[in-house]
């Protein structure tokens, strides 16, 4: 069996593209979003997670049945992940009342 290799082209076009995401993800730093902060950060983290995963680790070049640990893996990160977030968006905090302070005559009274 043959195995197709990439060329260096393709390697160095995979690289830029990863440093362009670099500068994405510290421009995003500076930028404060919010709340989509987060979100956006992690897409680009996943954008370059998969890049590095097909091309620098060959996973492009293999056949399925040696890419499929990898995917069933980050599934069930991504259920955990979920499943976690949403665990913590339900839970229901019980708020504590006010700290009760000493009545105004018992701090008057001389001891």
């Amino acid at each position: 069996m043959t195995v197709k290799h990439l060329s260096s082209r393709t390697y160095v076009i995979v690289w830029l593209v990863l440093m362009a995401l670099t500068l994405a993800s510290y421009l995003l730093s500076l930028a404060h979003l919010g709340g989509a902060d987060v979100v956006a950060a992690l897409l680009i983290a996943t954008a370059k997670t998969a890049l590095v995963l097909l091309f620098f680790m060959h996973l492009i070049e293999q056949r399925f049945a040696n890419a499929l640990p990898m995917i069933v893996s980050a599934l069930l990160l991504g259920l955990l992940l979920t499943l976690m977030i949403s665990d913590v968006m339900s839970r229901e905090t019980i708020s504590r009342g006010p700290i009760p302070t000493a009545p105004p005559e018992a701090a008057a009274r001389p001891r």
